[in-house]
């Protein structure tokens, strides 16, 4: 909390490369999207006031992580310090969702039991879905996250997921 009483919290968004973690930033925070953004080479950091109803005013801290594996050696000093984690999959492309495992072990790994949530990403492109929500939901209740499932290009369900995410945070951290 800063010297206004304003909640500060860092969430990370955690997935392979091109599973669409920064275009649910840019739609959270510009409500704009871009067929074409370069991938993210190391950390994309970014800020987002919000008032959060039970809460008052929080200031979010964003670390959109690179998802190429040449960064992995990064990947704990990025973790530092955050009090969530967005793991983010494509529904377009299994080998996303499998490979989460390894992002989750290092969440833990340097954020213990701090809350992460399941991001099932690009839901709009109904003929092209490889993973259905059900095994989103599956693969979430195996670490005790909640699902969600979003579209960055329509906004489906995002802003609601970074909502749901700083709740969490605010909730743990407060006790309530």
């Amino acid at each position: 909390m800063d010297s206004n009483g304003h909640y500060i919290i860092k969430i990370v968004l955690l997935g392979e490369a091109n599973v669409g973690k920064t275009s649910l930033v840019y739609r959270f925070i510009e409500d704009k999207f871009r067929e074409n953004y370069k991938s993210t080479l190391g950390v994309n950091l970014l800020k987002k006031e919000m008032n959060i109803k039970e809460y008052g005013e929080v200031s979010a801290q964003i670390w959109d992580l690179g998802g190429q594996e040449s960064f992995k050696s990064l990947r704990k000093l990025y973790l530092e310090g955050a009090n969530a984690g967005m793991l983010v999959y494509d529904c377009t492309k299994k080998k996303t969702l499998d490979k989460l495992d390894d992002w989750i072990q290092d969440f833990k790994q340097a954020r213990g039991n701090e809350p992460l949530v399941l991001i099932g990403n690009k839901n709009d492109l109904n003929d092209k879905i490889k993973v259905q929500d059900k095994e989103g939901i599956d693969f979430a209740k195996k670490y005790n996250m909640e699902f969600i499932s979003t579209s960055a290009k329509t906004g489906s369900n995002v802003e609601q997921a970074f909502i749901r995410i700083t709740k969490k945070i605010l909730d743990k951290n407060l006790n309530i």
